[in-house]
């Protein structure tokens, strides 16, 4: 044994370098992808706010930019990014917009420039631009998103330009031995940020000397002529002296830019010698104290226990289909191994049990719900099947807005319910056939704060409450019974305003014809900053031009023209 862990740590020498330099490849990889993933989302959360900005309201693109919603749009992206995000903003291509910045933060120079380099070549490239910017030791790029009016429209030339400029964290330091998990060890790694040509944009305080050197190395010259990612070696000026450095380049691919992750190859020679040593240490015990014993004794005993304990963990972890085979075990073990079946056969039907009632709970349960709306949508012959539609759109519009199947689920329900409130209002003014008086109109109000009193009690409906109660509430503040304002209405109940009120201009009520597709679409869009909110009304928009948006199968005749709502 001492003899083969000797030959085995000459063979192991060259594999642990060549783990080390996987490892290196790994971090790098890992940390551009970071970049990648960063940069890319930000510069989708851009499109989306332009589009936003550019279908919201009725006012000239000058107009809508001044509208009060927009700022504190950009404020809450900004938010998002905490001290990542130095400054947001939507200029048009003349240079002409609005901006918001960190408290206390002013721009130097260098960062001012970039930003007006990108907005010039957004708006002349017409896609998006990346501009890096060196914030003192700290490396920072401008993200610069054109936005054009809308592709069905035949817009060639951008109406708008969304800018960010964020710090680039992600290579904001290279962490030493030891720090951070699953990073190279046994020597400093150093990184350098390389341009579109693999000039060196930034590094983490390396000499002129090693960035040369590094310029021109077998990857930065590979990346120059074609921009991908590769590893290899090249000899540094260190200390008077040279070291042979392992270099790995990582392209980032929503830049085109390359990340340059280096350390030192002697790194891995030196774990290879304290590899040596200890393997060498342990063979002797080996040797002397387990050679004899573990070879009989370990074979005879080890080996059911193993297959019990293996077989029990398997049970514990949920496979309760799981058996353990008795033969070949003692009588003790033996009696063990019938024990744990006879437990696992027991708890897997009580399982399959319970997971039959929950299903039926959750049929009963949703059964119900749709019943009583049923009920209350029958008080009112107009409105008949009106939650169920609202409830159907909601869901749709929650999908188009990303939000994950739970939530969806909850905005459903929310919306199947948020009429519930209407129990309580009396039949002579919920079935009258004109408009109402102010006292009646009053009393009609009252639905949503009803509602949310029936509700209150039902522990497993309570998330749902904020929905009943404000789904009158307005993003202007003039809404119903609260008068909450913008980001103080809950998604869920800006979600069910738009889905209620489409189903409401599409249906036919005593007091008005039910509008056509288009002129509900067109009536929504225009509600955007008074009525609705502009994201969620984005959404909206995506699932009309999905086709998910449908008129009601009852409305024969839509009318013809638009009428305000």
């Amino acid at each position: 044994m001492l003899l083969a862990s000797f030959l085995l740590v000459g063979q192991n020498r060259g594999l642990l370098v060549e783990q080390e330099r996987e490892i290196l490849v790994a971090a790098a990889l890992r940390r551009s992808q970071e970049l990648d993933e960063h940069l890319g989302g930000i510069r989708r959360q851009l499109s989306l706010m332009g589009q936003a900005i550019v279908v919201g309201g009725e006012a000239d693109l000058s107009g809508r930019l001044a509208e009060p919603w927009v700022t504190p749009y950009l404020e809450s992206l900004s938010r998002e990014y905490g001290e990542e995000m130095l400054l947001a903003g939507a200029f048009e291509p003349m240079g002409r917009g609005v901006s918001v910045m960190g408290a206390g933060r002013r721009l130097p120079a260098a960062a001012t420039a970039a930003l007006a380099t990108a907005l010039e070549r957004a708006s002349g490239e017409g896609r998006p631009v990346y501009e890096f910017v060196r914030l003192g030791e700290r490396p920072a790029a401008v993200v610069a998103v054109p936005i054009r009016a809308g592709a069905t429209a035949g817009e060639t030339e951008p109406v708008l330009v969304m800018e960010a400029l964020v710090r680039l964290s992600a290579i904001g330091g290279a962490p030493a031995d030891g720090e951070g998990e699953g990073e190279p060890t046994g020597g400093r790694v150093s990184m350098a940020l390389l341009g579109r040509d693999g000039e060196i944009l930034w590094s983490d305080g390396m000499t002129p000397q090693l960035e040369l050197a590094l310029s021109e190395s077998y990857p930065v010259r590979s990346f120059r002529q074609r921009p991908m990612s590769g590893l290899g070696q090249y000899t540094a000026p260190v200390d008077g002296g040279e070291r042979e450095m392992v270099v790995q380049v990582s392209t980032i691919d929503e830049v085109g830019w390359g990340l340059a992750t280096q350390k030192p190859e002697e790194a891995a020679f030196q774990a290879a010698d304290r590899l040596l040593v200890s393997t060498l240490v342990m063979a002797l015990l080996v040797v002397l104290i387990a050679l004899v014993l573990a070879a009989v004794v370990a074979r005879w005993l080890s080996g059911p226990v193993q297959q019990l304990a293996e077989t029990s963990h398997q049970i514990a972890d949920g496979n309760f289909g799981r058996r353990v085979e008795v033969a070949g075990l003692t009588a003790e073990l033996g009696e063990l191994a019938d024990d744990f079946n006879r437990m696992s056969g027991h708890v897997e039907r009580y399982v399959e049990d319970l997971k039959r009632a929950a299903q039926a709970n959750r049929e009963l349960f949703i059964g119900s719900l749709r019943a009583f709306a049923a009920a209350i949508d029958a008080k009112d012959p107009y409105t008949r099947g009106h939650s169920e539609r609202v409830a159907a759109l909601s869901r749709t519009v929650a999908g188009n807005l990303g939000l994950p199947e739970e939530m969806r689920h909850k905005v459903w329900i929310a919306a199947l319910l948020h009429d519930v409130g209407k129990i309580g209002v009396d039949d002579r003014i919920l079935k009258k056939g004109g408009v109402l008086t102010d006292e009646e109109f009053a009393q009609m109000k009252l639905h949503t704060v009803v509602g949310a009193e029936i509700l209150n009690p039902i522990v497993d409906l309570r998330e749902i409450i904020p929905a009943v109660r404000w789904h009158h509430e307005n993003w202007n503040g003039r809404g119903y019974p609260d008068g909450l304002k913008g980001e103080q209405i809950p998604l869920l109940a800006r979600i069910v305003a738009v889905a209620d009120t489409f189903d409401a201009v599409t249906t036919n009520r005593p007091y008005q014809q039910a509008y056509s597709l288009a002129d509900a679409v067109a009536t929504i869009r225009r509600l955007v900053g008074s009525r609705f909110d502009a994201k969620v009304v984005t959404a909206f928009l995506r699932a009309y031009e999905r086709g998910e948006v449908r008129l009601p199968r009852e409305v024969a005749q839509p009318r013809p023209a638009a009428v305000g709502a």
